[in-house]
């Protein structure tokens, strides 16, 4: 099926469930309130993946497991079909090892400056 896929870089901050709801809070200010979600594991990869479908779109959250020890969850991914389809979800499902590899050949989010850079507060002429 055809679609979109854009790189993110949000860091989750929290999962939280109820008997009603299940919504995961991302940095700054996202919410995804979340209608199906999956667990995947690709074997060449010592990372987790969580295939999302939320009110607000489709999602991959990847939670490196390389140091020892689980590091944070992110938002690396958002997918977008081209045409609407009830079996956009499980088909991705199905070819998420696939896809994933494709997915990871787009070109990597621009560098953001951080706040650590020095700033020039001399006056003119100083």
């Amino acid at each position: 099926m055809k679609h979109n896929a854009e790189r993110r870089d949000a860091e989750v901050l929290n999962f939280v469930t109820t008997s009603e709801s299940y919504t995961i809070f991302v940095h700054p200010d996202i919410r995804l309130d979340v209608a199906r979600c999956q667990n995947k594991h690709v074997p060449e990869h010592q990372a987790g993946y969580l295939w999302i479908q939320a009110l607000q779109g489709h999602f991959v959250l990847h939670q490196c497991l390389a140091t020892g020890k689980p590091g944070p969850w992110k938002v690396i991914f958002e997918i977008a079909p081209i045409h609407f389809s009830s079996s956009f979800y499980s088909w991705v499902d199905d070819e998420f090892e696939r896809l994933l590899a494709r997915w990871e050949e787009l070109p990597p989010l621009p560098e953001q400056k951080g706040s650590s850079e020095p700033l020039d507060n001399t006056p003119d002429g100083e």
